[in-house]
């Protein structure tokens, strides 16, 4: 009865412990700079229906950008 128990208790460890990979991680995206374009435009295409000035800011944090100027042809990750 012992044994049966211990082996009961060792199968649920080892099926409650199974890791589940998260469905919210992605991979991120990215987006080469066009000739005028500016990061609130490139936040609002991204990020259609978010407060641009967030989207704005997860762009600058993700790509270590201290202001807002950006360069043609410079490639961004969108996180």
């Amino acid at each position: 009865m012992i044994t049966a128990l211990a082996a009961l208790l060792c199968a649920s460890a080892f099926l409650l412990g199974e890791a589940i990979p998260s469905r919210g991680a992605s991979p991120p995206r990215h987006h080469r700079v066009h000739a005028g374009e500016t990061l609130w435009g490139i936040a609002e295409h991204a990020y259609p229906g978010d407060d641009p000035r967030e989207a704005v800011y997860r762009i600058r944090v993700a790509n270590h950008i201290p202001g807002s100027q950006i360069v043609a042809g410079e490639k961004l990750v969108l996180p």
